[in-house]
């Protein structure tokens, strides 16, 4: 039999001797949950070359292919605390004892960090005492890297740190980059300033993007990364019926002359219930159209290359046949199975519904529901969207880990 030479040399980095077949020693490994399996990458050389290696890794993704994914539906914008309101975490491929959530530094740690962004199983964090500072790294792993000083500091007091955007290619995160924006936007503004940090380079530049129309104004705080890019609300963007729109930019495109896409919502008639999510790998949009008969859907974004982009209807539902009424808001979906909604209600807490089996699922059940922050939290965004503020969106962030989780990416000078 012809031995793979990864495997190999992990049998002969290890002083005592795996009488096994080497391919069979890597099945049964593969098998592990990635929390094992990451242990024993200090057993010697030889293992950990084969647990970093691209053979370990396909045959680790192929085990586990049919294993959900951890991830969690968090409590309010980042940049403050957060709690978990839903999540799944019991899945064999990583084996975490407790909610994902649980892995993110609150806010007050030390009295140091705020919490601005997460994408693929990374975490931005910005310092809050002793001078700024801008931290990426994985909570699972435990592996965490400083970035060098932003270098517009103190020029523009405008400056954002707005996001974290990835490339991930077979299951690997192989760059990050941190994007900051410059805010000082007037009314109507025709271009967009980014100062960008790239794990491959280890620098910070500067770079000025046109968009395709005017922006009137940019919630820089509410970003959604998916597929190499960055997407924001333009809140107040008019267009005939449209009310709203994604901006949205690739920055791993390789065309330095490509534009911020801006594409308005795909609204027809009046919505008083809005919310913009991922899921299933796809830009989510969804709308309640009528507040009489609880009539909701779901939007998702085609393609951005066109002037409007392209969105598909993809669901119409009424929630009355799901027992819904009029106290529940849409707040997001399931990150991988899209036949998941979740709704919130200032009473229940977050519920999920089923709409392939019309099951509809309580995640707070605690008596003591009333002094939690997911409780204020919904609370809050129920008084203002039954206040009629038809222009605003509702955005919860996710947190999901990735396939594989690989070493948090550096650059060679940090």
């Amino acid at each position: 039999m012809m031995e793979n030479p990864e495997v190999n040399g992990m049998k002969s980095g290890c002083k005592r001797r795996i009488e096994l077949p080497e391919e069979i020693l890597a099945e049964i490994v593969a098998r592990l949950p990635f929390r094992s399996i990451a242990r024993f990458k200090a057993v010697c050389k030889g293992w950990r070359s084969l647990i970093e290696s691209t053979y370990f890794r396909r045959l680790f993704v192929f085990a586990h292919r049919n294993s959900s994914s951890s991830w969690s539906l968090m409590c309010g914008t980042f940049g403050w605390s957060v709690q978990e309101m839903a999540g799944f975490y019991g899945c064999k491929r990583y084996g975490l004892p407790r909610r994902l959530g649980s892995y993110i530094p609150p806010h007050g740690l030390v009295d140091k960090y705020k919490i601005i962004a997460c994408a693929d199983g990374l975490v931005l964090l910005r310092t809050v005492t002793k001078g700024e500072a801008f931290i990426v790294g994985s909570p699972v792993l435990r592996q965490w890297v400083q970035l060098p000083p932003h270098p517009w500091k103190g020029i523009s007091s405008s400056v954002q740190v707005t996001g974290l955007v990835t490339r991930v290619e077979d299951s690997v995160v192989l760059e990050y980059k941190v994007v900051c924006m410059d805010n000082e936007l007037g009314f109507e503004v025709e271009s967009l300033i980014f100062e960008i940090y790239s794990s491959l380079t280890g620098m910070w530049t500067r770079k000025k993007v046109r968009c395709s129309r005017l922006i009137v104004s940019l919630s820089y705080q509410r970003c959604l990364s998916l597929n190499k890019m960055l997407h924001w609300l333009d809140n107040h963007y008019r267009s005939r019926s449209n009310v709203g729109a994604i901006v949205a930019y690739d920055f791993y495109a390789a065309d330095d002359q490509q534009q911020c896409r801006v594409i308005p919502f795909p609204d027809q008639k009046a919505c008083f219930r809005r919310a913009y999510t991922t899921s299933g790998g796809f830009l989510i949009y969804i709308d309640y159209i009528n507040k009489i008969h609880l009539l909701l859907r779901l939007w998702r974004l085609e393609e951005y290359t066109s002037d409007s982009g392209r969105w598909q209807l993809t669901q119409e539902i009424n929630l009355t046949s799901f027992g819904c009424d009029h106290r529940y808001f849409p707040v997001a979906m399931h990150p991988s199975e899209t036949h998941i909604i979740y709704m919130g209600n200032p009473d229940k807490a977050l519920v999920s519904i089923d709409l392939k089996t019309h099951k509809l699922t309580l995640h707070t059940k605690s008596s003591a529901y009333r002094d939690t922050m997911v409780y204020h939290y919904l609370h809050t965004q129920y008084l203002s969207v039954n206040a009629g503020f038809d222009h605003d969106v509702f955005y919860t962030p996710q947190f999901t880990l990735p396939t594989w989780m690989g070493s948090v990416p550096r650059a060679p000078s940090i």
